[in-house]
């Protein structure tokens, strides 16, 4: 009996649809009848001829002329080969392109001869095939493009151009017979881009070849499941794409193109037909599905700002779950959004200049799309330079936008962009990256290949906090708790002297709570709260560009580690409440390209131990080899406490304990100004006179600056404050806000909330219901 309801589920998904309603049929909008129109008319060729007298497009043109006239492979492979149809279809498209553009008979004729050599059939259906739906897709999109220049270009007679029309079509309706409905079930529940490029081939050959009685099935079934699988489950609208910057890109290098060719011909929301969940087609059922122009949708726009708000300071992506560094298809577009930032963008790609390919190839696209007349627009101060994206779990600081400039990214993902990243997401919880000095220094590990993954993607490949040796679990499927462990991003500033994120996560049954400070703009503080229920060993793992067979030399040092790539380096020093520490060293590897394998050395650093609550300050210092001194570090430690003074151009200091006992601290340790305070997590920062300064207070109830006035928090909320002089400002991160100071005077009270306060038996006393920023101005004679 319990077998029942997967029977009945069988039969409704196989059987069941005999009732609903029959696909799409005939052709698809059979008035459209130019050639040229998925890319540009006929009437753009003056424009686009004009263009590739100039860069960026002299540089596109060239590898668009190299693609043309290079070698192609004129027998279909037996078995199937998809590589082999990709690569064919990027020198067909490439050889259209090219002879439409310098009216060259020769280069049409190529591209005829390449297009009539495609294998119209893929073959028996095997696993590997259908893995490789990916690579059929792109072959599908420049078959098409290739098809469309070459029928505008008047090149290649009408017979010759009915024989390769009947071929295309006949290929895409052979794959969608075997894939789309022989194993409906199964392309039905991939969310991931292998739906978003496989279902974008198809829309793609709809508009294509629209005189088909079937082009209106495969527009539907491909527009419908690519606006599904790409708004309503990858991109979260943040911009963020579930499966990393890189499948971001890999998608995007098909279904850019497909949205682009729909708003070109159609360019409006519509009703469509969308097909539903079946076993196995033809049958299957479909419904109406209401779509926004695709390029109009909001994600579309996110996406393409995720892209610059996420970028690293050579202008790659950064590589954030199965991710090598890459770069985005900004450049398709910067003219439909009238945005001169996205071109900027991606015209500023020092790693992949002008990047122009991810297996598809679409310099034609790019050169076709992107207008120059859009005046290109660096960020400004608006616009950045940090960003944190809560819902999305990431978080991205920088000094600013040159490749000189520093950055750092801190990962806190869960739910949607978390669970969908699917086999492609990594154990990356409370991760943190710096790029500086040129280099990328703090390592994500990147991603090699599908097949080599797990050398890179589980807890202890990453920047992270650590508990009995374990860093956050790796997740192998959809799911939640079972298939790895959310993260959230708890807390944030970013428009104060020193931007901090903080971040919390639960896995092997202790809770982390992570914050990243960036001081000065320039490097990393991370202070660790571990706690758990029973005693465990704690610890932090750390990455570096340097060490293993890097080319690159790491030491080792009495409280941390140094990594030396090239003319740079990074230096991180670390303690912890518990005393001493161990420090050793592991062999791991990480990747910057598809299938390299680098060797580096990274930091374990663990304490000595077992304890149920631990607090560990790591600080990471970059600097220019040979140019620059780095700060140094210096340690005090305590019972259940450790503190750092940082010294550099500017004296920082750090204080953590796993309780809010009261310390004190003179100013020859903290370098500036002596410091009595209950913080349990604490960044302070002076000018060289200690009369102003900032600091981040947390965990605690007093803090008292040298001869200043004490200040007493009623409870150990989280508040940054700012003082020069006797003018104090506070931001408090929730309420309710309640503290008190001694004052003889009556002080000036600035705020943009509702504040309740009263000076009574000298006494000052102020209290909020909620978060708040408010300043206090004292007399000067108080």
């Amino acid at each position: 009996m319990k077998r029942l309801p997967l029977l009945l589920l069988l039969i409704s998904l196989g059987f069941g649809q005999a009732w609903a309603a029959d696909p799409p049929t005939g052709p698809w909008h059979p008035e459209i009848t130019a050639r040229p129109r998925l890319l540009f008319y006929a009437d753009d060729l003056s424009t686009l001829q004009d263009r590739i007298t100039r860069e960026p497009y002299i540089t596109l043109m060239q590898r668009v002329r190299s693609r043309a006239n290079s070698g192609y492979s004129p027998t279909p492979s037996d078995p199937y080969s998809a590589p082999r149809e990709y690569s064919n279809a990027n020198i067909a498209k490439a050889a259209a392109f090219a002879a439409w553009i310098d009216n060259d008979a020769d280069l049409a004729d190529k591209a005829a001869t390449v297009l009539e050599v495609m294998a119209p059939d893929v073959g028996t259906m095997t696993l590997q095939l259908i893995d490789y739906d990916i690579h059929v897709a792109e072959a599908i999109i420049a078959y098409c493009d290739a098809y469309d220049i070459l029928a505008g270009s008047g090149l290649v007679g009408a017979e010759r151009l009915a024989g390769i029309e009947a071929l295309l079509g006949g290929m895409v309706a052979d794959w969608y017979a075997k894939y789309a409905d022989l194993f409906a079930i199964v392309e039905q529940t991939r969310y991931n881009n292998h739906q978003t490029k496989t279902a974008s081939a198809f829309a793609m050959a709809g508009m294509t070849l629209n005189q088909r009685d079937d082009s209106n099935k495969w527009f539907n079934y491909g527009m419908g499941s690519a606006y599904d699988v790409m708004f309503n489950y990858l991109l979260h609208e943040e911009g963020a794409d579930a499966e990393g910057p890189y499948y971001y890109e890999y998608s995007a290098v098909d279904h850019l193109p497909m949205f682009i060719a729909y708003d070109r011909l159609i360019g409006a929301d519509a009703w469509i037909l969308k097909r539903g969940l079946c076993l196995i087609g033809p049958n299957c059922p479909w419904d109406d599905y209401y779509i926004v122009n695709p390029l109009d949708h909001p994600k579309t726009y996110a996406g393409a700002l995720w892209a610059v708000k996420s970028r690293m300071p050579d202008g790659s992506q950064p590589p954030l779950d199965d991710a090598d560094p890459t770069g985005s298809f900004n450049g398709l577009l910067s003219t439909h959004f009238q945005d001169g930032l996205l071109a900027w963008e991606w015209l500023n790609n020092d790693r992949d200049p002008l990047f122009s390919e991810h297996c598809s190839a679409i310099e034609v696209d790019l050169i076709a799309a992107y207008d120059d007349a859009v005046p290109v627009t660096p960020p400004d101060e608006n616009f950045g330079p940090h960003f944190v994206l809560a819902g999305a779990g990431e978080a991205f600081l920088r000094s600013g936008w040159d490749a000189e400039d520093a950055w750092a990214m801190f990962i806190a993902e869960y739910n949607q962009p978390r669970v969908m990243g699917s086999m492609h997401e990594h154990a990356d919880n409370l991760s943190v990256s710096l790029f500086a000095r040129g280099q990328y220094l703090l390592l994500d590990p990147g991603y090699i290949a599908w097949d080599y993954h797990d050398l890179v993607r589980m807890g202890v490949h990453h920047n992270v906090p650590t508990v009995d040796g374990q860093g956050p679990p790796a997740p192998i499927g959809k799911g939640k708790d079972l298939f790895g462990a959310d993260a959230f991003i708890a807390d944030s500033k970013l428009d104060i002297e020193t931007p901090f994120v903080t971040g919390i996560s639960s896995w092997n049954n202790a809770d982390f709570t992570r914050t990243l400070f960036f001081p000065e703009n320039d490097y990393l503080v991370v202070i660790d709260d571990m706690v758990s229920g029973a005693s465990h060993t704690f610890g932090v793992l750390w990455h570096g560009q340097a060490g293993g067979d890097s080319g690159f030399p790491f030491e080792l040092l009495v409280d941390g580690g140094s990594w030396r790539p090239n003319d740079a380096a990074v230096d991180v020093h670390v303690a912890a409440t518990t005393g001493d520490l161990i420090f050793n060293t592991l062999t791991n590897i990480h990747s910057f390209q598809w299938m390299q394998q680098i060797q580096h050395t990274s930091l374990d650093a663990h304490a000595d131990a077992t304890v149920p609550h631990a607090r560990f300050i790591s600080v990471a210092l970059p600097y220019n080899l040979g140019t620059e001194t780095p700060r140094e570090v210096y340690w005090l430690n305590g019972d259940n406490a450790v503190a750092a003074r940082i010294e550099g151009e500017n004296i920082d200091f750090v204080l953590a304990q796993t309780e809010p006992e009261l310390q004190q601290f003179t100013a020859d340790e903290t370098g500036t100004i002596d410091l009595e305070t209950s913080a349990t997590s604490l960044f302070l920062q002076t000018d060289d006179t200690a009369q102003a300064g900032t600091a981040y207070f947390s965990g605690g109830y007093r803090l008292q600056l040298g001869d200043k006035r004490a200040w007493s928090f009623a409870a150990p909320a989280r508040v940054w404050l700012e003082w020069d002089g006797d003018t104090w400002t506070f931001y408090f991160a929730e309420g309710p806000v309640m503290l008190k100071t001694e004052t003889s005077v009556t002080p000036a009270i600035l705020s943009r909330r509702h504040l309740q306060w009263e000076v009574s038996g000298g006494e000052l006393r102020i209290y909020s219901k909620t978060a708040t920023k408010f300043k206090v101005i004292f007399p000067e004679d108080s």
